[in-house]
């Protein structure tokens, strides 16, 4: 598996006793060397050490592959363009990773959401619904127009058990009159994904 410009991609740091995960982009990669515009939190860029070590990891969801691919790297450069971006050279080649697979179910759960900005601000709050769900992610309708990767914070109920996460548009799902979304959960509490999955479960045995 090769990662290509544009690709969004976790970087993993291992130098405290509390790993990070830092999301970002790639903005080049040759041979073994891949070049990350730096990660940011609440606007401001995260400091890295030349010298240090990370895990990176990415996601592929596409028709033709689908799958989580894991790699390490060292940081080599640091460059203070327009854009900061980082230098990282690459220990190995890209392993493809288990990935939980979880059970999608129809459904028609109310939801709540607010866009997220760049600076993790949220925008307005705004009705959606929910129209297929898994462990794993959802499937989303509603008047607010999305960009591909956009990031949401959404609220939804499933039985008595609120669940409130952030979740990443990953694709576009064409329908009969509007088009819908696909997104996937991020950082979802695992209490709220246990609450999900007995959900999913208890549909299916309903829908039998």
């Amino acid at each position: 598996m090769k990662v290509v410009p544009n690709q969004l991609i976790e970087l993993i740091t291992n130098d405290s006793s509390e790993p990070e995960t830092l999301r970002t982009r790639v903005e080049d990669v040759y041979d073994d060397i891949l070049v990350v515009a730096a990660p940011s939190k609440h606007g401001v860029i995260v400091p890295l050490r030349v010298g240090t070590t990370v895990t990176l990891e990415f996601k592929v969801t596409s028709a033709v592959q689908e799958g989580r691919f894991k790699n390490t790297a060292i940081l080599e450069k640091r460059f203070e363009t327009n854009v900061p971006v980082l230098q990282f050279r690459l220990q190995g080649k890209w392993e493809k990773t288990q990935e939980r697979k979880f059970v999608r179910v129809p459904v028609l759960l109310d939801a709540v959401f607010y866009p997220l900005k760049e600076d993790g601000e949220m925008g307005a709050a705004t009705n959606g619904v929910v129209l297929n769900l898994s462990g794993g992610g959802f499937h989303f309708r509603s008047s607010y127009t999305f960009e591909l990767n956009d990031k949401i914070k959404i609220s939804f109920y499933v039985d008595e058990v609120q669940v409130t996460t952030k979740a990443q548009l990953v694709r576009y799902i064409p329908g009969e009159k509007d088009r819908d979304y696909g997104f996937y959960f991020i950082d979802l509490l695992e209490q709220h994904r246990k609450a999900i999955i007995k959900y999913v479960f208890q549909r299916q045995i309903d829908m039998v």
